[in-house]
């Protein structure tokens, strides 16, 4: 295992120790997110940013082979790996966690929105490893959705996935270069990762000097907005561009794969000097405590939990915003749906007289066909508008995580000023994000259409006749069964949406419990070993400098 690897997951296991000897429970959202990212060993150079940026193709360009499909429309809706292989290999995975192979020629089948549009499939990634990528051992390309598209399910996607970067680079197209909505990508990449680049993509189209004016545009623009620094690479995949290839390959990939240890460290160091930081002050803050008498110690920490008169209304706080959200729900989920019915029973009544040659003859054997017809058409169409409109329904979930996020902040703001004016120990770590598990779809599934047992009256009912007849029933049918099968979604996705937002509501409560709990217990128990405590400290000090020194 590398050096840096090694160090981090010492950090790590350190403070999960002292977490447990302190109680410090508080810690555990901060401690759980540093493990995940420490136990991955291989790094993702992801491609993201606006539909029709050139993702794919400048992808393509760079690996030497026409893997990922392109064209004239937003094709990507699923988020493609790209890895070495010693001969060609494809991996895809869906949502249910089934995996299976493939040949690498069908992953536009699983992939582009024109073949598996608003993701019917239900993939959740594809994975393909080929020997082109022996170029950059330990190096994985992620082709991302684009962002701003007609589709709302692509944009949803790339975000989803955007916490698992490990080093972004940001596809920004010539005309228009760096939108407002490209700033807010990078802003929320800087998150999950230090190492950001912008590849400004498609500059053939201007001349010289309107390139040289972009790239200074794009680069003042970014250098008012961030405080790191985020290079800048024009590319193009036309012919007479080449050496753009070289100077993207030689400054940033070889540079990338040359040390893979060193750029790991790099990536890690963000997240474990945070965590050592973190529960540095939390033993600090037991230290200043036993120093103390017991008095005096007593007196204090009434000062401190001063702050549980504010646990109260700060859970009521988060109580109401999701009871808040929860009771809209269901209101904008049938908004965002009504405009759909007019659409799928129009749909359904046009696919029916398509396929009225092929019904059979009798009556029992229309309704029998009938019945088995609409619950495949329909259910196809159902999760196609559970896909497309998915982002939409939930919305709420989403409104709920910002105004928690911000209700947590505040909250362990105001608890390490009182901290820090008290005793000199600040609690200054920002908030771990709170993330709700993401809804899944739906199953969607139509139950019988007919309740009554018809065909005991087919021997006597002349279909030469009443043919015609037996049809507009049925065109009334899809009329009923379409309003039905809708309401029966949208309640559905009430369910799905509405259970989300109470688990995360339980999540923010359990969070600030735990944050005054580990404050009281810190403040409170008479820990009279202070060498143990201080030498705890040294040794978180030693874990930070050492990082540090590493950068």
């Amino acid at each position: 295992m590398d050096r840096a690897t090694t160090t981090h997951e010492n950090v790590i296991d350190l403070v999960s120790g002292l977490a447990q000897r302190y109680q410090i429970s508080a810690i555990r959202p901060l401690l759980e997110s540093c493990r995940a990212s420490a136990n991955r060993s291989d790094l993702n150079i992801a491609v993201l940013g606006r539909f029709k940026a050139g993702k794919s193709s400048f992808l393509n360009d760079v690996i030497g082979r026409d893997i990922l499909p392109v064209g004239v429309v937003p094709v990507t809706s699923v988020v493609t790996e790209i890895a070495h292989g010693s001969t060609d290999v494809l991996k895809i995975r869906f949502t249910d966690e089934r995996e299976i192979d493939a040949a690498i020629g069908e992953l536009r089948g699983y992939v582009s929105e024109a073949e598996n549009s608003h993701n019917r499939k239900h993939v959740l990634n594809a994975k393909a490893c080929i020997p082109e990528m022996s170029r950059w051992p330990g190096v994985r390309f992620v082709d991302t959705p684009g962002l701003e598209s007609a589709f709302a399910h692509n944009t949803e996607a790339s975000l989803a996935w955007a916490p698992n970067v490990d080093i972004a680079l940001v596809a920004v197209g010539a005309d228009p270069a760096l939108t407002e909505q490209d700033i807010e990508l990078i802003t929320r990449l800087t998150k999950y990762t230090s190492k950001i680049a912008i590849l400004l993509t498609k500059v053939d189209i201007l001349s010289e000097n309107d390139q040289r004016e972009v790239i200074t545009f794009v680069r003042s623009q970014v250098a008012q907005r961030f405080i790191q620094e985020i290079p800048i690479y024009p590319y193009s995949i036309r012919g007479g561009f080449e050496e753009l290839r070289q100077t993207f390959e030689q400054q940033f990939l070889a540079t990338v794969a040359a040390d893979l240890t060193v750029q790991r460290g790099v990536i890690l160091d963000r997240k474990t000097i945070t965590l050592i930081t973190e529960c540095r002050d939390y033993i600090g803050l037991t230290l200043k405590s036993s120093e103390l008498l017991d008095s005096d110690r007593r007196g204090l920490q009434q000062q401190v939990l001063a702050e549980k008169d504010a646990l109260a209304d700060t859970k009521l706080s988060i109580q109401l915003v999701a009871r808040n959200a929860a009771g809209q729900t269901r209101s904008s989920i049938e908004k965002a749906l009504a405009p759909s019915e007019a659409v799928i029973r129009r749909e359904l009544i046009e696919d029916l007289e398509r396929d009225k040659p092929s019904f059979p003859n009798s009556f029992a054997g229309i309704l029998e066909f009938f019945e088995k017809w609409l619950n495949a058409d329909m259910s196809a169409r159902l999760m196609a508008v559970s896909g497309e409109k998915r982002n939409e329904f939930v919305q709420p979930l989403a409104d709920v995580q910002r105004q928690y996020q911000r209700l947590l902040q505040n909250f362990r703001d105001k608890l390490s000023e009182r901290t820090f004016a008290l005793y000199g120990i600040p609690l200054r770590t920002t908030e771990p994000d709170i993330r709700p598990e993401s809804p899944k779809m739906p199953d969607v599934k139509i139950g019988r259409v007919f309740d009554h047992n018809w065909e005991l009256l087919s021997p006597i009912i002349p279909m030469s006749i009443l043919r015609q007849a037996v049809f507009r029933r049925l065109r009334r049918k899809i009329t009923d069964e379409t309003f039905k099968n809708l309401s029966r979604l949208s309640n559905q996705w009430t369910d799905i949406v509405t259970g989300a937002i109470f688990q995360l509501q339980r999540e923010a409560e359990s969070r600030i419990e735990d944050l005054l709990a580990t404050v009281e217990r810190l403040t409170l128990s008479p820990y009279r070993e202070l060498d143990q405590i201080k030498n705890d400290i040294a040794r978180l000090d030693e874990m930070k400098n050492a990082l540090r020194t590493g950068q």
